[in-house]
């Protein structure tokens, strides 16, 4: 009698172990099911934290708190992603294909709407990029951190403007094919009401080996890319923003002075060999900035990244 209910009772225990081990297993299958959502993350462009507007002016720029007033503002940004902190993953915001602001995994953000103060634009305007993510539920897209590369990658920085597909066919955008685009376009005037002395900021590859004329493509890669990996932590996908503010990249400029550009003064920093206005700019853009230098003045010493995007 004893052996028979001991029987009962091992087969009671083992059935009931069973059925928890099912119930963890279909627990493990909920906890790591993928989920898909549709994304529009938000950009929004301001000077020294006020909004941008074409023809507006704005104080307190750069290191002699000058007026700026800007012409243009406009910037290529790819791969955009979202990063596991637990896990170093990234999981890729597949965009969504426009056929006018987006292509493949690039998309072009254009603050300037054409208006009084910023004639050589388009009306047309794009301050957001689009797509869907698929994520672990382990990712919370209300506290997510979001990645992008500003810039473009090698592949399409190079191609022949006229017959790319927008937005690799944006006017106002191409240096010609040797050096490829101008990643950022960031055009205005230092002390509007005095001096109006130009002032731009143009990011672009350097280094670039070509033959014969300057329109050819490289024949490799350009040894100075100057691209750059941007990350906001803690960012709701859906309702936060992301500030470009180029006020905080000019704090170590006087926008109302240009300086030496291989013995020219140039107007702002162009990214070119030798430029130094890109002395303080580059690495406020998370970049170092040695292409060429001959080191004739006194280097950077910011060395805390980029500065040209923050969470709103």
């Amino acid at each position: 009698m004893y052996t028979y209910n001991k029987q009962i009772i091992t087969a009671a225990v083992i059935a009931s172990m069973s059925a928890l081990s099912a119930c963890s297993s279909d627990d493990d299958d909920e906890e790591v099911e993928p989920t898909t959502a549709d994304v529009s993350i938000q950009f929004a462009a301001q000077v020294n934290g006020a909004d941008f507007t074409c023809g507006d002016t704005y104080t307190g720029v750069g290191t002699g708190g000058h007026d700026f007033q800007m012409t243009d503002f406009r910037l290529y940004v790819h791969e955009v992603h979202i990063h596991d902190a637990l896990t170093d993953e990234t999981h890729e915001v597949a965009l969504t294909q426009d056929g006018i602001w987006q292509l493949d995994d690039v998309v072009l953000l254009d603050f300037a709407d054409g208006s009084t103060g910023c004639t050589d634009s388009s009306p047309e305007m794009n301050t957001t990029v689009k797509g869907t993510v698929t994520v672990p539920a382990t990712i919370d897209l209300a506290t997510a951190e979001v990645c992008f590369e500003v810039g473009l990658p090698v592949e399409k920085n190079h191609l022949d403007e006229a017959t790319a597909a927008s937005p690799l066919n944006a006017s106002g955008m191409l240096w010609a094919w040797k050096i490829g685009r101008k990643f950022i376009r960031i055009d205005g005037f230092g002390d509007p009401t005095g001096v109006n002395e130009p002032f731009n900021i143009h990011l672009g590859s350097q280094g670039c080996p070509a033959t014969g004329a300057g329109t050819a493509p490289p024949t490799s890669e350009c040894t100075e890319p100057n691209t750059f990996e941007v990350c906001i932590a803690n960012f709701d996908v859906e309702n936060s923003v992301i500030a470009v503010d180029p006020a905080l990249i000019l704090e170590g400029n006087d926008v109302s002075t240009n300086l030496s550009l291989g013995g020219t003064a140039k107007p702002g920093c162009q990214s070119f060999i030798d430029d130094d206005d890109c002395e303080e700019i580059m690495p406020r853009l998370g970049l170092n900035y040695d292409y060429g230098r001959s080191v004739t003045g006194v280097k950077s010493t910011h060395s805390a990244g980029q500065k040209l995007f923050s969470k709103q």
